[in-house]
């Protein structure tokens, strides 16, 4: 049984590989509808194809950069079943588009990015339940066989699949943009930087800067160690502060008092703390200010400063001042590789344990360069170990850091980013007298690793996410 008749939308920058798409609809009945570009290609080729224009009433304008962008166009292919349209507004179920091919290396790379061609499909695609989004013509062979074999529009489990595939080819057309953008040289609206990491190198941000008390911008370095201490400390219910020199947290605590939560903080590793950068999540008032008295801070970020921390910070420290109210964590995180850009979703997936210092542990192990660990104590850091080659190495180097801190060994938490290959960390933490572990689930050896654990009275709890930082 055949199904509905077609009515098919195409905008196509290959006119020529539009050609059997076009010959098949109409085999199996359809009407071809085509932007105006496509539509004189196909009558010249004796199809008979109606251009756009007539509905829109204009043709192209601004030298072609607006075309279909109308609610004559949008509206026929954004109706749902049975939802009524104005007279003469055709309701299109299928749409095939064929993006501009951008290509970043022409000088005139800006205008080759497709604006309308993107949202026909996008409409199209998330109107799956009564339209047929086809992206791009390597589609197109597919399409062909789908008509012929369903006489007409294929079934809506069909659509979805298409629709899928749409959304991740605007996606990757999204991303080799934005990759472009990234390696080109900055526009006027880019912010240049005193220097990169190192004074010899440029650098620029793009974006808003947070806001800034005092005459300098913060520097590219600044920028990492204040996204690094965002990461631990924003969202987190009570007061808490991280201290970062290098992107890593030399000192992190929470409390129920802003500056009690400092002084755990610095606590840590008052050594390392020396011309570091302070994170908190609440407003710094005046008594928070005056605890920092001694300590030489490069940077402090809050969500803001009252008038009067303002005013005691300026003049007895030179610290930068950065008010983080309405920075917003990035969804995606972008790094270059290999002469490319990796792209990935930001990781800020909290552990959902009742155990708040586990939390904690958690958001600390996710900000620390691999392989991590943490020995936590109640809401402070006791101490951290990162960047090592091996697991046993660093649990190694964080239980030593640990034994020079006054905690009772059994009342500390040690956490690790990864799972343990081998039963040796479980014996070096046995010996230091810790019995709280917490480890993401893996490795051969698991079932030896839950032995040891039972049979040395190790309360060993399992990670629900794996949280590595390379």
């Amino acid at each position: 049984m055949a199904s509905e008749p077609i009515q098919a939308l195409l905008s196509v920058w290959h006119k020529e590989e539009a050609l059997p798409l076009a010959k098949t609809i109409l085999e199996v009945g359809g009407t071809l509808w085509a932007s105006a570009g496509t539509a004189r290609f196909l009558q010249e080729k004796g199809l008979p194809a109606q251009s756009i224009e007539g509905l829109t009433g204009f043709a192209e304008l601004l030298g072609g950069r607006v075309k279909t962008l109308h609610p004559a166009i949008f509206s026929g292919i954004l109706a749902r079943p049975g939802e009524p349209l104005p007279e003469g507004f055709p309701q299109w179920n299928l749409v095939a588009v064929e993006l501009y091919p951008f290509t970043p290396e022409a000088p005139d790379w800006i205008e080759l990015i497709d604006i309308g061609g993107v949202s026909l499909l996008r409409a199209a695609a998330k109107n799956f339940a009564r339209v047929w989004a086809i992206a791009g013509v390597a589609h197109f062979p597919q399409a062909i066989q789908d008509l012929q074999i369903y006489k007409g529009l294929p079934p809506q489990m069909v659509r979805y699949r298409y629709a899928a595939e749409t959304f991740a080819h605007c996606a990757r057309y999204d991303a080799h943009i934005s990759a472009a953008f990234l390696g080109k040289t900055p526009t006027e609206s880019a912010t240049y930087l005193r220097y990169g990491e190192n004074p010899h190198q440029k650098a620029y941000f793009l974006g808003k800067l947070p806001e800034v008390v005092g005459q300098k911008q913060p520097s590219y370095n600044n920028l990492l160690d204040i996204e690094t201490g965002l990461r631990i400390v924003r969202g987190w219910p009570k007061p808490a502060c991280v201290i970062l020199k290098h992107t890593q947290p030399c000192g992190a605590a929470f409390a129920e008092d802003p500056v009690e939560a400092y002084q755990h903080a610095l606590a840590a590793d008052p050594v390392a703390a020396y011309g570091g950068v302070v994170v908190c999540n609440f407003p710094v008032d005046v008594q928070w200010a005056q605890a920092t008295k001694g300590h030489f801070i490069e940077v402090i970020a809050a969500p803001h400063f009252t008038r009067e921390a303002k005013e005691w910070l300026q003049a007895h420290k030179s610290a930068l001042l950065v008010e983080t109210e309405g920075v917003s964590s990035p969804g995606w995180e972008v790094r270059s590789a290999v002469g490319g850009l990796l792209w990935q979703e930001s990781h800020l997936a909290e552990e959902p344990s009742l155990d708040e210092t586990l939390r904690w542990a958690a958001r600390l192990l996710r900000s620390l360069y691999s392989n991590a660990i943490v020995v936590v104590h109640e809401g402070e850091l006791v101490a951290a170990a990162s960047g090592q080659t091996s697991r046993i190495e660093a649990v190694r180097l964080a239980l030593a850091r640990a034994q020079q801190r006054p905690f009772p060994p059994e009342k500390l938490l040690l956490a690790s980013d990864g799972f343990f290959p081998f039963t040796d960390s479980l014996e070096a933490i046995y010996q230091a007298g810790i019995r709280q572990v917490a480890v993401p689930p893996g490795g051969k050896r698991q079932a030896e690793i839950e032995h040891f654990a039972r049979t040395h009275d190790i309360c060993l709890t399992f990670l629900t996410y794996r949280h590595f930082r390379h």
